[in-house]
């Protein structure tokens, strides 16, 4: 199967600017109403998996799906390199949590099982209509894009009076006993670090953390992954783990039929043709763009001279 097998029964798809604006509006309404907190991704290709860099680099070196004693072993490896490399401390903030070292990892492009979520909507739209280059030349300009609108309530470590201590441990907070580790996959939290950095502050970022899903809940009951809406079929899950590396059950966003759902992920499926329309609008109404969104020199030297090419 293929990611967009395991997305298109759920997605809504968004046509133009105007039909973003109300999808929006209406789905904000709704968690207003119910005091649901949402934070967004933005993918420039609708057909990507929900996969985090390390998931993904895992997967392609095995060549199969991984499970989470896989990662957890992965990244363990990272972890002892890194501090090999005698960079697990910060020349002004001492010795690094694994959440601190893990979010600068993710910052410079090293793999990590951290996925970037933003809680600022249209930021998170300009992730999925953003433009990008390879080597001189546009990239994803005629793909479809994907939004994602994730329920994390009361999923946010930095509320949560037993989970806000994982930001200043040195080990692994996830790393317990089997109870510990059926909830950490099948549930999935996220982590608003400190802006430290002023992507983090621009882009009103945080990270999506959770294990590698598994079939089972704490207590024996079964995690299940429809098919489509209202149907008995489910996803094997192994299947589930070529769509996504963090325990997310897609829902259908209905506004008219009670819209938001406990605990739902949304998806968005955004044409590729209203593209450049949705850019010029966010430029013009926020003043996002690759300078604003990425202001720093490692944003400059992705974005800042987009039409040089790089090889022959």
């Amino acid at each position: 199967m293929q990611p967009t097998d395991f997305w298109e029964n759920f997605e809504v798809e968004i046509e133009d600017f105007n039909a973003l604006v109300v999808t929006i509006n209406q789905l904000m309404e709704k968690s207003v109403k119910k005091k649901i907190k949402f934070a967004w991704r933005g993918q420039v290709d609708a057909s990507w998996a929900l996969h985090s860099s390390l998931y993904r680099r895992l997967a392609l070196t095995k060549g199969h799906n991984v499970i989470e004693s896989e990662l957890a072993e992965a990244e363990s490896q990272i972890l002892i390199d890194l501090h090999r490399w005698g960079l697990h401390s910060h020349p002004e903030r001492g010795r690094l949590s694994v959440l601190n070292q893990l979010a600068i990892l993710q910052h410079y492009g090293a793999p990590t099982r951290l996925i970037d979520i933003t809680f600022n909507a249209w930021v998170g739209v300009f992730f999925a209509v953003e433009q990008k280059w390879n080597n001189g030349k546009e990239v994803f300009g005629n793909t479809d894009a994907r939004l994602f609108a994730i329920d994390l309530t009361n999923k946010i470590i930095n509320e949560d009076d037993e989970k806000r201590p994982w930001e200043d441990l040195f080990g692994r907070p996830w790393k317990h006993n089997r109870l510990d580790q059926e909830l950490w996959t099948t549930s999935a939290f996220a982590w608003k670090p400190p802006s430290i950095d002023p992507r983090i502050f621009a882009q009103n970022g945080a990270f999506l953390i959770g294990g590698v899903p598994a079939a089972v809940k704490p207590g024996g009951a079964r995690l299940q992954f429809p098919k489509q809406p209202g149907v008995n079929t489910r996803w094997k899950i192994d299947e589930v783990r070529t769509s996504t590396s963090v325990a997310l059950r897609p829902h259908v966003f209905e506004p008219k039929r009670g819209g938001v759902v406990d605990g739902a992920l949304y998806t968005f499926r955004i044409k590729a043709a209203a593209k450049p329309d949705i850019r010029a609008r966010l430029k013009q109404m926020f003043g996002y763009d690759h300078s604003t969104i990425y202001p720093d020199y490692s944003g400059f030297s992705l974005f800042g001279t987009p039409k040089l090419k790089s090889s022959p």
